[in-house]
């Protein structure tokens, strides 16, 4: 392994130079993978891509040419944090960077397009990071560079990376990342006084944690630390550094990520801390891969649609050579004069054991690993679908096979025929004991001749690659055939694996349901206080069909939303819920509601029929009430599902404010005149005409919405006393919906989104990156006055 604090003595170019080419190779094999959709001729398969983060795309498009924060969505979930929900990635650079140099699309097609080649572009980036460690990993061998581009052609082109990551997009975004941030903590410990290694290492993972995906955040935050942990301890015991001396360091690598990742981690504490997925059950969470799956790892596809677990056989071959490099004696002397962190062994049954244990996580509650994780490991306890941590097991082979693939022409060659000979042999008896309990028991989801066809194939590639380590000696074209082998591979059985059979006009269609909708919202743009009204959508179209068409729905796609808002929606009356949330118009499977509506349209579908409806009597958008009481969420909830009580006479307000649990009336019951106009997503502008009370308006309430430019009848606006509600200022109503107490009189004012989390995140992330600048600057200016 070569030591990375070594001065060598080469230009800057010629170093980077086969860098350079390897992204290229890299980024034209992504291109060729995904040729359909770099072509514009298909999209990837529907589901969370196109009915999730395209719409995201599209929304925070439309933000960035309003000059703005994306900071609060009105048209899901009766108003969402856009910027505090992790997945929107608002501050991901690699996403803004593609939005800004393609800003002039702004064509529903064009955004497609180019989030798709988003897509492309991370796997690319995918497989080159994992060649950038691995270059640094291999050090001086022979071939190292043809090494490192086969492993990270296995990770970019496994079963993992090419299954659902690219579909759900935040995914990819995040896990492209870890690699690189083990490259530069490899660094890092390598000379220990260098910040310079420590400072890029936290900034790539925070870059990691802007992408958007916790779950996978929370993997990588595991890796990070083991490697740390894994440095550290080799570092100290080769003597390459005392215990103490990597602490500063690493202490400046957290501060370093923290400052970075503030603007969008306070937002996102403050929004998860009211968010409904707070706490989850085990049963919720536990689920993972059934035993049987791990078949796959050999023989892709023979029970689920996606083979997470696959590298194929050629790649599992050189995997298998990286473990057996733990017993070369020959490679133990060729890398013993390296001055690195960690030997080459450990690094390897670092990469190895960390696949294992990534592996029976993978099972959930099908394994013992995992309970145990849950019960005793914070942030396990969080997320569903510990089939995920496939992710961690693909990486970690795809770098073990890339040690493998140095480590081989230094091997010993009775090692080498040996650990060829052990793999086919235990590839053939893996093969055709799945042949024999699986595929002859029709227990597998294909039929016997596509399993004859993938045995054949698999024990073909896997030979292949055992027959090249077999022979004797060893030289570049042997290592283009292991690249050919290992890429083609994975190329065959992973192509259009995510692949639509819709071409992107297609796919874009709005069904005859939306496009009904849209038409009957826009009838009533205006009509409900200025406003149009909400639709229920009852399943029948995409849940975030909404930012695309403009229209505000009160259901979305986002896995977290705010938990007082989820209690209307568990076990609580339709028409209630309708009622708080100005539900107009309805989209179900029901051809006749329990409330007067007006059909507006029937559509047929394979299963069932699509009914639009709309209410006859609009539920208003605001309301204001005379009376106010304080009461718990509990009751509020219970007092809000029982039709006995007036929503319009009295309010309900959380405990801690200046009213009672009787109803204190504020003003005489009256008429009043309200409107209210949408300047921006995250701005209500609000004029009522009344005899005073709390106006209640329905939209979700969250800490960060605020009163601005308030203008009441006759002088200054009251602001109330201590016997009274606080004028004009936003409080929590009706559970989870915002009130203002309003004076008698005409009255106006801008409702505004501006949370402070916001604003002081910003600042800590931006004092951060200028303290970063300033001390390169610094570091520039005394390097270049050296002699």
């Amino acid at each position: 392994m070569r030591d990375p604090s070594g001065d060598e003595r080469v230009s800057r170019f010629t170093r980077a130079r086969p860098n350079v080419t390897a992204l290229w190779a890299y980024s034209a094999l992504a291109l060729l993978f995904y040729l359909p959709q770099a072509l514009g001729l298909r999209t990837f398969a529907g589901g969370d891509f196109v009915d999730h983060f395209l719409p995201f795309s599209r929304f925070q498009y439309e933000a960035v040419r309003a000059l703005s924060l994306p900071l609060w969505n009105p048209y899901t979930y009766s108003g969402h944090p856009f910027l505090a929900d992790i997945q929107a990635a608002v501050y991901y650079p690699l996403s803004n960077a593609l939005l800004l140099l393609t800003l002039p699309f702004d064509g529903p097609g064009a955004r497609l397009y180019w989030l798709q080649m988003e897509a492309v572009l991370q796997t690319a980036l995918a497989g080159f990071f994992v060649y950038l460690l691995l270059d640094d990993l291999t050090g001086d061998l022979p071939y190292r560079r043809w090494a490192a581009f086969t492993g990270g052609l296995l990770f970019m082109l496994s079963g993992y990376l090419t299954a659902y990551p690219p579909l759900q997009l935040a995914i990819l975004r995040t896990a492209i990342w870890l690699p690189l941030i083990w490259r530069f903590l490899w660094r890092a410990f390598a000379r220990t006084d260098n910040l310079s290694s420590w400072t890029a290492a936290g900034l790539v993972y925070a870059v990691a944690f802007s992408a958007g995906h916790p779950q996978t955040f929370l993997y990588i935050t595991y890796a990070v630390g083991a490697w740390i942990l894994f440095l550290w301890i080799n570092a100290a015991r080769r003597g390459r550094m005392t215990w103490w001396r990597p602490v500063p360091g690493a202490v400046f690598f957290l501060l370093v990520a923290l400052g970075l990742s503030a603007a969008q981690l306070l937002p996102s504490l403050e929004f998860t801390r009211l968010s409904v997925r707070a706490d989850v059950s085990y049963a919720y969470v536990s689920g993972g891969f059934p035993l049987r799956d791990t078949w796959q790892m050999i023989v892709p596809r023979v029970f689920t649609q996606y083979s997470p677990l696959y590298l194929g056989a050629a790649g599992l071959c050189l995997a298998w050579a990286g473990l057996a490099a733990l017993t070369s004696t020959r490679y133990a002397e060729e890398t013993a004069c390296v001055e690195a962190p960690a030997s080459p062994r450990s690094v390897i049954g670092f990469f190895g054991g960390l696949a294992l244990a990534a592996l029976l996580l993978s099972y959930g509650q099908n394994g013992f690993l995992y309970p145990l994780f849950y019960r005793l490991a914070p942030g396990w306890q969080l997320f569903r679908g510990q089939e995920r941590a496939a992710y961690l097991v693909a990486l970690a082979l795809s770098i073990t096979a890339g040690l493998g693939a140095s480590a081989v022409p230094v091997m010993g060659i009775r090692l080498r025929k040996r650990l060829a000979l052990l793999y086919g042999a235990l590839l053939t008896i893996c093969v055709y004991t799945l042949g024999l309990l699986w595929q002859a028991t029709g227990r597998t989801v294909i039929g016997p001749w596509h399993f004859l066809g993938l045995a054949t194939l698999t024990l073909l590639l896997g030979m292949g690659a055992a027959l090249l380590i077999w022979l004797p000696g060893w030289e570049r074209r042997r290592s283009a055939l292991l690249i050919l082998l290992t890429g083609g591979n994975l190329f065959l059985i992973n192509f259009g694996s995510t692949l639509s059979l819709f071409a992107p006009r297609e796919m874009l269609a709005a069904s005859p349901g939306q496009a009904a909708l849209v038409a009957a919202v826009t009838e009533q743009a205006d009509a409900n206080l200025g406003l149009p009204g909400r639709v229920y959508n009852e399943f029948r179209l995409t849940e975030d069909y909404g930012m695309d068409a403009q229209i505000e729905d009160v259901w979305g796609a986002s896995p977290l939303r705010l938990a007082r808002y989820a209690m209307l929606f568990d076990q609580f009356p339709l028409d209630r819920m309708w009622d708080l949330t100005g539900v107009e118009h309805v989209i179900t499977w029901r051809a006749d509601l329990f409330e007067p509506s007006r059909r507006l349209g029937d559509f047929p579908q394979r299963e069932d029929t699509t009914y639009l409806h709309r209410l006859t009597d609009a539920n208003p958008r605001a309301w204001l009430t005379p009376a106010v009481r304080m009461v718990d969420d509990v009751t509020a909830r219970d007092l809000l599902a029982d039709h006995q009580f007036d929503l319009r006479q009295t309010a309900l307000l959380p405990p801690g404010l200046p009213a009672s649990a009787a109803p204190v009336t504020l003003a005489p019951s009256g008429e009043a005149a309200i409107q209210l106009t949408r300047p921006a997503p995250h701005r209500l502008a609000v004029r009522v005409d009344g005899p005073g009370g709390l106006l209640v308006i329905s939209e979700n309430w969250l800490p960060g919405w605020r009163i601005d430019n308030p203008r009441c009848a006759g002088d200054a606006c009251p602001r109330g006393n201590s016997d009274d509600l606080p004028l004009l200022e936003p409080l929590r109503a009706d559970l989870a919906l915002i009130g203002v107490a309003v004076p008698s009189g005409d009255t106006s004012f801008e409702l505004v989104y501006a949370p402070d989390s916001v604003r002081i995140g910003l600042w800590i992330t931006l004092a951060t990156l200028l303290a970063l600048a300033v001390g390169a600057l610094f570091t520039a200016t005394r390097t270049g006055r050296q002699p």
